[in-house]
């Protein structure tokens, strides 16, 4: 129910229930769209700009991760991939957005059915290997295609996006572009997890063997969670390649799935939120870091692995707590 009032029943009347289930996705999109006329710099909103890509990305990654029990070590492959097939549309075909995140879609998906079907044959260990696997072979394709990729030198000349035919410029507009493809993938993924398929992805998650035992094909159901994983990532790559303008053979690289699966975890593994406050939180201290030390990954992973063991929750886990000090007392 979505207001307070009173039902009756029997001899009585009750309170009708609150449902606040659309709220995070309301404050979230407030809080985007009042941030360009908040007073901050055109960096500031680049910046920001980058971490809601990256936060797409890793929630994508939290979908298999945290509801479905796959950690995986090969994420950049859908992110990459993604990329590629978009800005080669884009500088080929067609610059318009959706177009090029449709044939992003399209390319990623047809893969990710393929390979998904042999990866989540497996769990544990063994998945993550597999799908560490899976991005190594993409990467080393990108770099040896050179007709199509350019190697190592990358592909450059992806055009602006537009979008109905007018062109999304730099900045404010990109911002906003990435600030409505965030909130949506944010409500469509919440509203996947809290639906019976998400509910059963917890239960694979939790006793894969047990799911088993009760009827539930455990296979299947890893099988599309991989696949709507690497689909909602390919947003995010669609996304970045306009971005940068281009791309490289690195953002199928090891190194940026390492780099996402730290962002989930930092921010809380099985929120949704999480990913998004640790996309924001990595990006922005990274920045920071960077101008003041020349090994950055190192203080950062000393902050990581501080939060970590004191939170094993994440920066969420952090919120939580204060929150349940400050609720209990009132309680």
């Amino acid at each position: 129910m979505t207001s307070v009032g009173m039902h009756a029943s029997g001899t009585g009347a009750r309170p009708m229930r609150v449902s606040w289930s659309g709220l995070p996705v309301l404050v979230l999109a407030a809080v985007l769209a009042v941030l360009p006329f908040a007073g901050v710099s055109e960096f500031t909103i680049t910046l920001t700009t980058d971490a809601m890509i990256f936060a797409i990305w890793a929630m994508s990654l939290d979908l298999l991760v945290g509801y479905t029990g796959l950690v995986s070590f090969g994420h950049a492959a859908a992110f990459g991939l993604s990329g590629y097939a978009a800005g080669y549309f884009a500088r080929e075909a067609s610059g318009d957005f959706l177009l090029a995140l449709l044939v992003a879609e399209c390319v990623v998906g047809a893969v990710a059915v393929v390979l998904g079907f042999i990866a989540t044959r497996v769990s544990g260990i063994a998945f993550a290997v597999i799908s560490l696997c899976i991005a190594q072979v993409l990467f080393t394709i990108a770099v040896v295609w050179r007709d199509v990729t350019n190697g190592m030198d990358g592909m450059v000349g992806v055009p602006l996006p537009s979008i109905a035919g007018k062109t999304i410029q730099p900045g404010t507009q990109f911002y906003f572009l990435t600030a409505i493809c965030l909130v949506a993938a944010f409500a469509i993924l919440r509203r996947l997890v809290n639906s019976p398929f998400g509910r059963t992805l917890h239960a694979i998650r939790t006793n894969e063997d047990r799911a088993a035992a009760i009827g539930i094909n455990v296979h299947f159901h890893k099988w599309i969670a991989f696949v709507l994983s690497w689909m909602v990532a390919a947003i995010a790559g669609t996304l970045m390649v306009f971005l940068k303008a281009g791309t490289t053979p690195m953002s199928l690289h090891w190194t940026e799935s390492g780099n996402v699966l730290i962002m989930v975890i930092f921010g809380g593994v099985g929120t949704l939120l999480g990913p998004i406050v640790g996309s924001v939180a990595f990006v922005f201290v990274r920045d920071e870091f960077t101008t003041r030390f020349h090994a950055w990954q190192f203080v950062f992973g000393l902050v990581f692995v501080l939060v970590v063991l004191a939170f094993p929750t994440g920066l969420v886990g952090i919120f939580n707590r204060i929150w349940t000090l400050i609720w209990r007392p009132r309680s």
